[in-house]
């Protein structure tokens, strides 16, 4: 270990564990500065071509044929919850954490009561808030060309989606995140295609652990379609009610984040001189 880090590792043991109230203070200003280091042109156009992308998508298709609404709703579903925000996470989720290395913030952060946790937080809130007001844009944008019927509830049910997707992926990138920072979008990408797009269609236990068999049976339960699915399909969804689906979400969400921070607070990094 260098001489910096030693140093900070002392001062951070010497300063000790940080009240609740700090830490929380202290992620909302990162999410904050993260928010606001996103308002830039090149950001705000990525967004922007991201928001478009679901609604060009939905209106090629309905000048191609006529869609009836359980076709449109699981396209929308498919666009936006699904591939949208997990885009969205991935660019603003991942690198983060090998960014702040590179500009040398680090040895800062770690001397700071809490300081890795407070990042690590403030992040996950920065991008769930930035991917999930891309995402509701989108979907606002697709009903809108869709012109289906009963707009305010399929609103309310995408939006409900959106969020739990938003922060279940984004806790879920937040593994690589720290596992691997020099490599974290690489990770992540293959963390959701293995984790979320081919264990979440398994018919085993291991599909209990992801998003993606949440929002799929929340999707099939909102939706009244559970009478009308084939026997076969009924092997990727739970029948369990809404609300245990979405518990499932918030415990997956903070066990996910409790062992990111734990990795996070047991890593030395060196600082940006010396990478």
């Amino acid at each position: 270990m260098t001489d910096a880090n030693q140093l900070a590792v002392d001062a951070s043991e010497r300063e000790g564990p940080s009240p609740p109230g700090h830490w929380l203070a202290s992620a909302w200003a990162v999410a904050a500065f993260q928010l606001d280091r996103l308002m830039t042109r090149p950001r705000l156009a990525m967004a922007l071509v991201g928001a478009l992308f679901p609604p060009a998508v939905m209106f090629a298709a309905i000048r191609t044929a006529p869609l009836d609404r359980n076709m449109a709703v699981v396209m929308i579903y498919a666009l936006i919850p699904e591939a949208l925000c997990v885009l969205g996470l991935l660019v603003t989720m991942c690198p983060v954490v090998a960014d702040e290395l590179e500009r040398g913030t680090w040895i800062h952060v770690a001397i700071r009561p809490g300081g890795r946790r407070s990042l690590l937080l403030g992040t996950f809130a920065a991008a769930v808030l930035w991917t999930s007001s891309v995402a509701v844009t989108g979907l606002l944008l697709t009903l809108f060309i869709a012109q289906l019927t009963q707009p305010i509830g399929l609103a309310a049910m995408f939006i409900a989606l959106i969020v739990l997707s938003c922060i279940g992926r984004a806790a879920l990138f937040a593994l690589p995140a720290v596992i691997l920072p020099k490599r974290a979008l690489i990770a992540s990408v293959g963390v959701a295609f293995l984790v979320e797009y081919m264990a979440g269609f398994l018919p085993a236990v291991v599909n209990q652990v992801t998003v993606s068999l949440r929002l799929r049976s929340l999707l099939v339960e909102w939706m009244g379609w559970r009478q009308q699915l084939p026997v076969e399909m009924m092997l990727f969804v739970d029948m369990y009610p809404a609300s245990i689906q979405i518990i499932a979400v918030v415990i997956l969400v903070m066990v996910l984040l409790t062992v990111a921070c734990f990795i996070l607070n047991r890593r030395q990094f060196p600082p940006s001189a010396e990478n």
